[in-house]
C-alpha cells in the first residue's frame, strides 16, 4: 500500500486543503516555499494535528477525524529525514543511528547498526561526530537513523537543498536504490523540479495550500493543467 492523503488545517492566515494518493513508490511534493507541502509532511508524521481529514499508509491508517484516530509520531512508525539532518551532535555516528532504535536487546541492536554502516557506507565514520562530518554524510546518517527501524513510510523534507549538486546527484541516487530496497512508500517535499524529474515516480504540484496537478513528472511537465503549473515546473 502506499500514501493516501485528505486534509485540511487553517493556520492565520493560511489554509490548507489538499487531497492525493500514491502508490508504493516515491511521490514528491513539489511547489514554491509557502505552498503547504512541509506542513503536510508534518501532519502525516504526527508532529501537527490536522482540522479534518485522513491519512493512511504503508497499510495503516495514522489519522483519521471521523473516526476519532490520531496516533502519536512513535506509533506511527515513520522514519523523517529534516534539511539539516538534525543529528544529535554530542553523540557519534554510531549512536546517532542506534538512537532511531530504542528498544531490542544489545545484540539486536548491533547488529542492526552494522546493517545501517555498511548499506550507506560510514564504516570510515562511525566514531565520528556530527561536527566532524561533511554535510552529504550527515544526510547519510540521517537516513539510516530512520530506517532502522523499518518504518512504514520514508518522509523527506528537502534533505539534500544545502548540498552541492554532485553531492545532491549522489543521494538522489542513493534515495532511489534506499525506495527500492525496503519497499516503502516515500514522501519527499522539494522545489527542484529537476530534483522531481530524476528521482520520483509521482509529483504532487503544490500552489498557496491546494493541489493544481498529480501525476508522473514527464506528463505533468508534457501537459501542464493550466497556466500556473506551467509556471512552476518551467515549461517555456
Amino acid at each position: 500500500m502506499g500514501m493516501s492523503v485528505k486534509l485540511s488545517k487553517s493556520v492565520k492566515d493560511f489554509s490548507l486543503d489538499v487531497e492525493w494518493e500514491s502508490a508504493r513508490e516515491l511521490v514528491a511534493l513539489f511547489g514554491f516555499s509557502g505552498s503547504g507541502k512541509t506542513m503536510t509532511l508534518m501532519m502525516i508524521a504526527g508532529l501537527m494535528r490536522p482540522d479534518a481529514g485522513r491519512v493512511g499508509g504503508g497499510s495503516g491508517i495514522f489519522f483519521d477525524s471521523a473516526a476519532r484516530v490520531n496516533l502519536p509520531p512513535q506509533q506511527r512508525r515513520l522514519g523523517y529525514v529534516m534539511q539539516d539532518a538534525a543529528l544529535l551532535p554530542q553523540m557519534t555516528v554510531r549512536k546517532n543511528i542506534a538512537f532511531g532504535l530504542p528498544r531490542g536487546s544489545a545484540a539486536e541492536r548491533e547488529e542492526r547498526v552494522v546493517e545501517m554502516i555498511d548499506l550507506f557506507h560510514l564504516s570510515r565514520i562511525g566514531d565520528a561526530r556530527p561536527g566532524q562530518i561533511s554535510g552529504g554524510q550527515k544526510q547519510r546518517v540521517a537516513l539510516a537513523r530512520a530506517l532502522i527501524g523499518r518504518p512504514r513510510a520514508l518522509l523527506l523534507d528537502e534533505p539534500f537543498s544545502a548540498l552541492d549538486w554532485p553531492v545532491r546527484r549522489k543521494m538522489q541516487k542513493l534515495i532511489k536504490e534506499v525506495q527500492a530496497r525496503f519497499d516503502i512508500p516515500v514522501v519527499m517535499v522539494t522545489h527542484d523540479f529537476r530534483e522531481v524529474k530524476s528521482m520520483a515516480g509521482r509529483v504532487v504540484v503544490y500552489d498557496r495550500g491546494r493541489v493544481l496537478q498529480t501525476g508522473a513528472p514527464g506528463e505533468v511537465e508534457a501537459e501542464p493543467a493550466g497556466s500556473r503549473v506551467r509556471e512552476l515546473v518551467g515549461v517555456r
